[in-house]
This record gives C-alpha cells, sequence and structure tokens, in this order.
C-alpha cells in the first residue's frame, strides 16, 4: 500500500516544482489527476468494445487513452497550458462523439469537463465558452435522432456506469478545490500572523532607535566636544575620558544587541539550540563590566555550580544576561552587592540576578517586560544599555523560557530567567 501511495503521489507531482505558487501547483495536481483517472478507464473500455465489435467507440477510447498519456508527457516537459488545454478539448470531443453516436451518458462527463474548466481557468470567457458548447452538445443529444444502430448502443450497466463516475468526479473535483481554498486561506491567515508580528517588531525597532540610539549619540557629541575644550586649554579630565568611554562601551553593546535582535526578527531567523554552559558565559559577561562595577566599588558574588548547562540560543543567552546584568549594575547603590545564582528543575533551569538598588514599583514592574520604557539613568547617571526588557523578554520567549521580577523599591531586585535545562530537554 505505501509504495502504491508513493507511486502515485509521484505522478500526480508531475511537472510540479518546490518554489510554484500554491494554487498553480494544485491546479497541475488536478489536471493530472484526471488524466490518471482518464487513462485506465478508457483503456478497458478500448478492449471491452473491441470484443463487442463496437469498433469506432474502441477507437474513440483509444484516441482518449493517447491523449490521456499526452498530457502527463505534456506536464513533464513543464508545457502546462498545452497539457490543460489538451486535456479538457479532448475529453470534452471524445466524450460527446461517444454520447451522441453510442448513448453511452457520455453528456454528463462533458458537465465534468465545464466544472474542470472552471476550476483550472481564471478567465471568465473561457468558461463562458465551455458553458455554450456544453449547452450546444447536449441539445444536439437530444434534438438529432439516432446516428448509429440501436444494437450498437452501450448496455444499460456501462450508462449507469459512466453516469456514477460522471458524478463522483464533480464530488471529488469540488471537494479537492474546495480544500485548497481552505488550505490557502490558512495559510493566508498565518501570514497575515507573521505580518503583524514584523510589523510589531518593526515598530519596535523605530521606538528603540528613536529613544535607545539617537539619546546616547547625542550625549556622546557633547562629551567629545567638552574633551575638545580641554585639550585646547591643556586641561585634560579623566573624568570626562572614562565618562566618554562609559557611553561608548554601553552604546556598543546596545547596537550589537539591536542589530542581532533587529536582523532576526524582520526575516524572521529562528536560530537553533544548543547546549550553554552557564558560568564560563556570566565570568565574560562580568568581566565586560569590570570598569563599570569597579567604578560603583560593587561587590559581585556568583554562586553557579560549573555543570549548569542550559538548552538555548548562546548569541540569545548572552544578550538576556548582559542586559539583565548591566541593569543590575546600573540600578545598584555604590559599594552594594550583586549575587547571581541559580536553581534547578527537570525542565527549568532559573538564573537568578539579585541586586541591592533603587527596585520597581509593582505597577511599574507589571508592564517592565511589555512596553518600551522612556529613557532612564542609573544611580550614579549611567545610561541604559539600549534595548531593555523588552527585548530580553522576546529573546526568552524565542528559547521557550519565563521570566519574573521580585522588586521592593529602595531595597533591590530579582530578575529570574527560566530557560530549558539541557538534559530534561535532550531525553525528548
Amino acid at each position: 500500500m505505501n509504495y502504491i501511495r508513493r507511486y502515485w503521489n509521484i505522478l500526480t507531482n508531475i511537472g510540479t516544482r518546490p518554489d510554484m505558487p500554491y494554487v498553480d501547483l494544485k491546479r497541475i495536481q488536478m489536471v493530472n489527476l484526471i488524466a490518471l483517472l482518464c487513462l485506465l478507464p478508457t483503456l478497458c473500455f478500448f478492449a471491452i468494445n473491441i470484443i463487442d465489435h463496437r469498433y469506432l467507440l474502441s477507437t474513440i477510447n483509444l484516441s482518449n487513452t493517447i491523449c490521456s498519456i499526452s498530457v502527463l508527457l505534456l506536464q513533464y516537459d513543464s508545457k502546462h497550458n498545452f497539457a490543460k488545454a489538451m486535456l479538457l478539448i479532448s475529453n470534452f470531443i471524445f466524450f460527446f462523439l461517444g454520447a451522441i453516436l453510442f448513448k453511452n451518458g457520455g453528456e454528463y462527463f462533458l458537465l465534468c469537463t465545464l466544472i474542470a474548466s472552471m476550476l483550472l481557468y481564471d478567465n471568465r470567457r473561457i468558461h463562458i465558452i465551455f458553458c455554450l458548447a456544453t449547452i450546444v452538445s447536449i441539445s444536439l443529444l437530444y434534438l438529432f435522432p439516432t446516428i448509429v444502430p440501436v444494437a450498437q448502443h452501450v448496455p444499460k450497466w456501462r450508462q449507469i456506469f459512466n453516469i456514477s463516475n460522471a458524478l463522483a468526479f464533480i464530488v471529488i473535483a469540488v471537494n479537492f478545490f474546495i480544500q485548497i481554498i481552505y488550505n490557502n486561506t490558512e495559510k493566508i491567515e498565518e501570514q497575515r500572523h507573521k505580518l503583524e508580528s514584523m510589523n510589531r517588531d518593526k515598530e519596535k525597532i523605530f521606538s528603540i532607535v528613536a529613544h535607545d540610539i539617537k539619546s546616547p549619540l547625542a550625549s556622546l557629541e557633547a562629551l567629545v566636544l567638552m574633551l575638545r575644550d580641554q585639550i585646547l586649554n591643556n586641561n585634560i579630565s579623566k573624568e570626562y575620558i572614562q565618562q566618554l568611554y562609559q557611553q561608548i562601551v554601553q552604546q556598543n553593546q546596545a547596537l550589537d544587541d539591536f542589530l542581532q535582535w533587529g536582523s532576526s526578527s524582520m526575516r524572521g531567523i529562528t536560530s537553533p539550540a544548543a547546549l550553554v554552559v552557564v558560568k564560563p558565559l556570566i565570568h565574560d559577561i562580568i568581566t565586560l563590566f569590570a570598569d563599570q562595577i569597579q567604578t560603583k566599588e560593587l561587590k559581585v558574588k556568583i554562586d553557579i555550580p560549573e555543570a549548569t548547562h542550559i538548552l538555548a540560543n548562546k548569541d540569545h543567552a548572552a544578550i538576556i544576561l548582559r542586559n539583565l546584568i548591566s541593569n543590575a549594575i546600573k540600578f545598584s547603590y555604590v559599594a552594594g552587592k550583586i549575587s547571581i545564582f541559580c536553581s534547578k528543575e527537570d525542565t527549568y533551569t532559573h538564573i537568578h540576578i539579585q541586586d541591592e538598588g533603587i527596585g520597581i514599583t509593582p505597577s511599574k514592574s507589571a508592564l517592565l517586560f511589555n512596553v518600551i520604557q522612556h529613557k532612564s539613568f542609573g544611580t550614579e547617571d549611567e545610561p541604559g544599555s539600549g534595548l531593555g526588557l523588552v527585548l530580553c523578554k522576546d529573546l526568552i520567549e524565542r528559547n521557550k523560557g519565563l521570566v519574573h521580577i521580585q522588586s521592593i523599591p529602595q531595597k533591590g531586585s530579582i530578575f529570574t530567567v527560566s530557560l530549558p535545562t539541557y538534559p530534561a530537554v535532550k531525553r525528548l
């Protein structure tokens, strides 16, 4: 049965290509389906009519068989328009001849040809032509007297068989295209959701550019001008140089995060998840912020076992943790403490980042991950890293994770990122 299904799929997909539009693909499949359905019955009736000495009808059947094979060959040669036209015109002629000469019920197949023309062509003029041809042909069947002797007419069971096949074809063809319409509607709806998502991402990107990229560049411009004045006055301040360096580091980090997230969002890229060792990643991030930590005299405690692994995209994990650790440094008081520790379950590994900073009110924390916040400055007027927690939430969700915040104003916050535990997911 599997072999039959496989070869049937091969035959019905003759002449198709993966890059074809969906409706064109289905129309080619329908032409192949009609040709295949006509092939075997007409070949069988060719043999039966020879045995019954109906040589003219057997010739019509054989011609129909040859035309069906020709249609498949044209499809294979990618001449789809010729194949479609040959299928409809040849079947119309042969069914009409069989009906008018031998009263074999072929007029019902004329209706099938009319329906097939309406499904295979969008041109209304073609629909009208086939409709008029069908009306004229059926009228001739009832108006003209019998052309061949009654003895040459096919038996009743053949008429019933042909009528039943014609009705079955109508049901199959209509359902075939109803399914196409439903599938196409689902694809359109899916594309609509993707476009809406891309538009939301685009709005986020422009909002970020407006309030997180442009403002720090203006600050950099002001610092450079002040530094130039100091150089001219031979009074260079290490404080200005340090501020300039800090601004450049922060803005470079913001641009890096922005470009990685923005380009993947706009193009719909889904990065693969892999094994990520948490502790070395956090150490690298702490090293990146060593100057800021030293300037604010912060104590950073990392309590994460060496064997702590998560399943995530490494670049995404780095952006998430870098932003959260940057915020912890930014909003911590001088000489405060930042603790980074983890807890583990079968499904998730929870990474906790705790600070002893200014904290967040409950009303603000509820919107923190969903709405881009106004530009904020840390306890020592440090600028933000650029993208904030909206980006973090987006990347966490892409990696099938969760995020949670506990905060008490003036006492500090605990941000918890929950990402899939590597061994648990691997066993699945």
